[in-house]
């Protein structure tokens, strides 16, 4: 009886630490949807890209002027995100 004491009142030591392994594991939890959620968005804006190029690319000839003017396009459909 004397040992279930002992682990009780042990266990109530440990509560604060529980307590704030909890919260860092929610919070860590919380990061990791986020970044999911980031890089998702990321993926399709690169898919975007990706589709944007080729579609110009193929109408270009292959200026110095044509190339920046699409990369300066592409930059603004970025920022604007």
């Amino acid at each position: 009886m004397d040992s279930n004491i002992e682990i009780g009142s042990w266990l109530l030591q440990q509560a604060p630490v529980i307590v704030v392994m909890g919260v860092v594991i929610w919070w860590l939890a919380k990061r990791l949807v986020k970044a999911e959620d980031e890089k998702d968005l990321l993926s399709k804006d690169v898919i975007k890209i990706s589709t944007l190029w080729e579609s110009k690319a193929d109408k270009m000839d292959g200026s110095k002027e044509e190339i920046l003017k699409l990369l300066a396009e592409i930059k603004q459909i970025v920022s604007s995100k």
